[in-house]
């Protein structure tokens, strides 16, 4: 019998999918945080691991991060209702299997599991459209554009917070990431501008049209 830990802060959700689970014979154990499934590790050996993005203290992200550097062969599926359009290149590079949606039906969502657990990637077909023209438009930009140091989708998001107002560590929560790594990405942004301050940054960005005073689009 395989042995899944399925993590997620919604109860009723994680109560519902675990009975799915074990309907179709796979034993289940839950938790509610990463710190909570950090400890049921310690516990227990998984063939599977189920993360939700959003949760308390540990994100979805931190919590894989760390599952990994424990168990490097792990299999991570994310199974999430949140846009992660702009998060899919971090998730593939700390080693997630699959992303699925909430909003499968019991079929496809065991099916999906099933793939993951043979090593195949599963993802849903709309995030799959999306990257596919995210990349066309971005290979459109360049071509056009002829800069060499234009920001990536995310240091463009990060900036576009910063102008609006937001501090570092609420930009991390608005994109699950921790605080650390959006200050890396400052950094790294600050380099490409050649600026040194927030406020220069966002001075850049309007020289260059990237940010408007529209206070509509800066968030």
């Amino acid at each position: 019998m395989k042995h899944i830990l399925l993590v997620d802060d919604h109860k009723t959700f994680l109560a519902g999918t675990a009975i799915i689970l074990e309907k179709h014979g796979f034993l289940a154990t839950t938790a509610t945080s990463g710190k909570e499934a950090l400890d049921r590790m310690e516990s227990a050996s998984f063939d599977l691991f189920v993360f939700d993005l959003k949760l308390p203290e540990m994100n979805g992200f931190e919590l894989t991060e760390e599952t990994m550097r424990r168990k490097p062969e792990a299999i991570v599926v994310i199974l999430t209702g949140e846009d992660i359009t702009d998060h899919f290149d971090r998730l593939i590079a700390i080693g997630v299997t699959g992303i699925l949606e909430k909003s499968l039906g019991e079929q496809e969502f065991i099916a999906s599991l099933r793939l993951s657990m043979q090593q195949l990637t599963v993802l849903p077909l709309p995030l799959v459209r999306q990257l596919r023209t995210k990349e066309s438009n971005s290979i459109k930009d360049s071509s056009q554009s002829g800069e060499n140091k234009v920001l990536s989708d995310k240091e463009m998001t990060i900036l576009k917070l910063i102008a609006g107002g937001y501090k570092n560590k609420d930009i991390a929560d608005r994109l699950f990431m921790s605080q650390r790594n959006v200050e890396y990405l400052i950094s790294h942004m600050f380099e490409k501008l050649n600026v040194s301050s927030r406020q220069e940054a966002v001075v850049k960005g309007l020289e260059l049209k990237w940010l408007t005073l529209d206070p509509s689009s800066l968030t």
